[in-house]
């Protein structure tokens, strides 16, 4: 990932260049010590990824990131914690604060990583022939280490990835298959199954409530992932 430093705070640039040295998918492509500063690199290269602060002089980075069209990813870094809600509404990759740790860097950037990564697939991906709803089958075939079941895609709550398996929560049973996560993704999306997690997949129409990063499927608590969090927003419209 080619990424920018925005940040007024020369330390900070060192503090995330000493970070990044080691991660293989990192490359510090330039700096900026001002939002205005970083708009004609912007416009001169490709950068996928942004470590923006917040309180910067002339224009802070958050009113700055309203101001790109197209704005790459973005992981804010900042002394402010009470701005992390805007940040997130922004749709902001993660939220780190000052003085940052590098467990909490390499996490924020692994998932920048991760939605570069899906991006990239999707835009690499045949388009889907358009399936009417009425024509879908009402079923899936599953298999588990013993046998084929057949599911019926209305009675399935989530489904969980869990290491190298997969649980499907059909009402009060549990099906474990050897199936990536990301085949049901494509089996079940037409469906209006959505990924919120990178180990959850759960169908529209059982959401009983989102409030902050956590959705409701009946009873069940499941996180809403920053890298999918755009999943629920469009489905929030």
């Amino acid at each position: 990932m080619r990424c920018l430093i925005i940040d007024d705070e020369p330390l900070a640039h060192k503090v995330i260049r000493n970070h990044a040295e080691g991660v293989p998918y990192l490359d510090i492509a330039g700096s900026a010590h001002s939002a205005l500063g970083a708009m004609s690199f912007l416009e001169e290269k490709k950068i996928e990824l942004i470590f923006l602060d917040i309180n910067m002089p002339k224009i802070q980075g958050l009113d700055f990131l309203k101001t790109l069209s197209n704005p790459p990813l973005v992981i804010v870094i900042t002394a402010y914690p009470e701005f992390a809600l805007e940040g997130y509404e922004l749709k902001v990759i993660d939220y780190l604060l000052k003085p940052i740790a590098l467990e909490r860097f390499l996490k924020a950037v692994g998932r920048a990583h991760e939605q570069i990564k899906l991006l990239k697939g999707q835009n690499n991906e045949k388009p889907k022939a358009f399936i009417p709803e009425n024509d879908l089958p009402e079923s899936i075939f599953v298999k588990d280490s013993k046998a084929m079941h057949q599911v019926t895609v209305e009675k399935i709550h989530y489904l969980e990835s869990y290491g190298s398996y997969v649980k499907i929560h059909v009402g009060d049973e549990t099906l474990i298959t050897l199936e990536r996560l990301a085949n049901y993704e494509s089996k079940l999306s037409p469906y209006g199954f959505i990924r919120i997690h990178k180990s959850y997949l759960v169908p529209r129409k059982m959401i009983k409530r989102i409030e902050g990063n956590e959705l409701w499927v009946g009873e069940k608590v499941l996180p809403i992932g920053a890298v999918y969090r755009h999943n629920v927003i469009d489905l929030l419209g």
